[in-house]
């Protein structure tokens, strides 16, 4: 009985491990429902708001949310400079630098692509107004005005 006991315990801790690593490869366990993009400058401010699946969940509850920051970062594999403010249990803020770049009285902002769907982008200008954009893997062309 004691090596039952053992044998399901040592499956059930390789489940623990495996899963969201193989999760991780397919990006299956970090699911992003919104996020915004606050420009300033040539410099832009994400907050994404993300769900986690079963595995994903437990994996952040024993090992904490820093461990989610190789898959935030794979997001925004498109952007040069990028550092992850903060990351908590379902949401995390991410600076991007020179990501914009001027134009006369404009900034201009090229197509970047995004390692995972996100179902809502909302895309926040320096004078106030923003936009959002449904269901997308990329960032499109934008421009807007020096503030």
């Amino acid at each position: 009985m004691r090596l039952v006991a053992l044998v399901f315990t040592c499956l059930l801790v390789a489940s623990f491990f495996l899963t969201p690593a193989l999760a991780q490869e397919e990006g299956e366990y970090l699911h992003i429902k919104e996020m915004s993009l606050r420009f300033d400058g040539d410099d832009a401010t994400a907050t994404i708001y993300f769900d986690l699946d079963l595995f994903g969940d437990f994996y952040v509850f024993a090992f904490g949310s820093r461990h989610l920051e190789p898959e935030i970062v794979k997001v925004f594999s498109d952007f040069e400079e990028l550092q992850v403010q903060e990351i908590g249990r379902e949401n995390a803020i991410i600076s991007l630098n020179n990501v914009s770049y001027k134009s006369d009285e404009f900034y201009l902002f090229n197509e970047k692509e995004l390692g995972l769907v996100v179902e809502d982008l909302v895309v926040i200008y320096p004078s106030g107004p923003s936009k959002t954009l449904s269901n997308v893997n990329t960032i499109p062309n934008l421009f807007y005005e020096d503030s």
